[in-house]
């Protein structure tokens, strides 16, 4: 692709040191806001006011009647403690995932990379089955126009599985996306059902993978709206929306979802009926796999090469597979409503054990704090689990996909390299050293026993190197 998106996701921790007094007043405000959003008190504030308010009532009541509202310190203890050790679980449990799906989207670039690399040097700038020795020089050189175009689409289609897997871990469905369409949209669907539960065709009604059904209209008769790359809010929108209750944060995320969209009967008015067809990653994979197959019938390229692009591919099906494995197995519902339920009694209970420890009007922001506390780990627990959305502390997958796999893929396919020969006897490489002769003039003057002999002396020099920090350290130690 000859551009990417530039749209920056929202997420808090972007990798780069944030130095307060470096930065203008507005700059360092904003920046605040930003960390304030990505913590859980914006989504725990309401819980926050009604402990507080329940406590207060608690003390009222203690200070007004004579009822002596307060419950064994041994309870709370016990209730602590066996809370503490699920929390711990479960917020391990939520962070396993997490850290799990960074570990696929890396395995996604290692993937990418292999891919890329094998395909643009080791298969051939050739299309022709057999030798091309006989074919005159236009016939050359077409074919080899045809082969670096088709090694640039393959190599390409290693950043449309990635940006493909985005969309689809979001549940945005189609290929109707400004970094998606044009890297896929001349590949035709074979309508692959979706791996996720719950991803249907009713999620944003997008139209599915397809460029070349004959019952659909053409992209000179109608031009397809392409969405927004990402969807990131602006800061105030981020802070408005995380000091809303759950419930009603929910459904306007419901509401706003498709923001700025046809609607389903709109798509179908522009694409025609579609298919069911929602697993697009799955589809660009068939099409890599379908390359590997021409390379075999064309023997244009040795069996471990194609080993080895058989193992690079299913390196992506594996990670895809995991990936969904994450989103589809979340926390079973009766243990995370147990670990709340649990939650809300320690909190609901502890007032009446502070007041009995004479902590008096203490007891109200001690509540609030221990709430916090308790709270805000389930709170991260249930955001840690699913990292692939928009919320501030996701992984940013747009971020891999556009500075990442994008920009690497496009420097592997943006010269031809050189023969070795070219680089390796070069004025430049001294290979015994700084101070040594180079390999060209080596390569010219140098017979075999020099080279043995300046080898040894090499390694010589090393243990020399090696014996004498050994003894530093020896020294520095006593």
């Amino acid at each position: 692709m000859g551009s990417h998106d530039h749209t920056s996701g929202q997420h808090f921790d972007n990798g780069q040191d944030f130095k307060v007094f470096k930065h203008s007043p507005r700059r360092t405000f904003n920046h605040a806001l930003h960390a304030l959003a990505a913590t859980a008190l914006v989504r725990i504030w309401h819980i926050l006011l009604f402990t507080g308010a329940w406590s207060a009532m608690v003390c009222i009541v203690n200070v007004k009647t004579k009822v002596n509202f307060t419950v064994p310190n041994t309870m709370i203890t016990v209730l602590g403690v066996l809370l503490g050790l699920t929390l711990s679980y479960r917020t391990s449990s939520a962070y396993e995932k997490y850290s799990d799906g960074r570990k696929q989207w890396s395995n996604i670039t290692l993937a990418s990379r292999n891919w890329a690399r094998t395909v643009w040097l080791n298969c051939p700038d050739s299309i022709s089955p057999n030798d091309t020795a006989h074919h005159s020089p236009e016939q050359r050189a077409s074919d080899e126009v045809r082969a670096v175009l088709e090694k640039k689409t393959v190599v390409q289609l290693a950043l449309a599985f990635a940006v493909a897997v985005k969309h689809y871990l979001r549940e945005e469905t189609g290929i109707y996306y400004e970094d998606l369409h044009d890297l896929v949209c001349f590949i035709p669907s074979s309508h692959s059902p979706s791996g996720l539960a719950g991803h249907s065709a009713t999620l944003g009604g997008l139209p599915n993978l397809s460029g070349h059904d004959h019952d659909r209209p053409g992209p000179a008769q109608h031009q397809p709206p392409l969405f927004a790359a990402e969807k990131p809010r602006k800061l105030r929108e981020t802070v408005k929306d995380s000091m809303l209750p759950d419930f009603v944060r929910t459904r306007r995320r419901q509401s706003a979802s498709n923001g700025g969209r046809p609607s389903e009967a709109e798509l179908a008015h522009i694409f025609g009926a579609h298919g069911e067809g929602q697993n697009v990653p799955l589809e660009i994979t068939v099409f890599m796999g379908m390359y590997i197959a021409t390379l075999q019938k064309r023997k244009a390229i040795d069996p471990p090469t194609i080993t080895f692009l058989m193992n690079t591919l299913g390196m992506l099906s594996d990670a895809l597979a995991n990936l969904e494995r994450i989103v589809t197995t979340p926390i079973p519902w009766s243990y995370d409503a147990h670990i709340w339920t649990v939650s809300w009694i320690y909190c609901l209970a502890l007032p009446f054990q502070l007041w009995a420890s004479k902590f008096a009007w203490v007891t109200v922001p001690a509540t609030v704090l221990t709430t916090y506390i308790v709270m805000g780990y389930a709170s991260i627990a249930e955001e840690i689990e699913n990292p692939f959305g928009y919320d501030q502390n996701d992984l940013n997958l747009g971020y891999y996909c556009r500075e990442i796999i994008a920009k690497e893929l496009d420097a592997v396919t943006s010269r031809k390299y050189a023969e070795p020969e070219d680089w390796i006897f070069s004025p430049q490489n001294k290979p015994f050293g700084r101070d040594q002769p180079d390999t060209q003039t080596l390569a010219r003057n140098a017979n075999v026993a020099d080279l043995r002999s300046r080898l040894v002396a090499a390694g010589a020099a090393d243990s020399k190197l090696e014996t004498a920090v050994s003894g530093e350290s020896s020294v520095s130690a006593v």
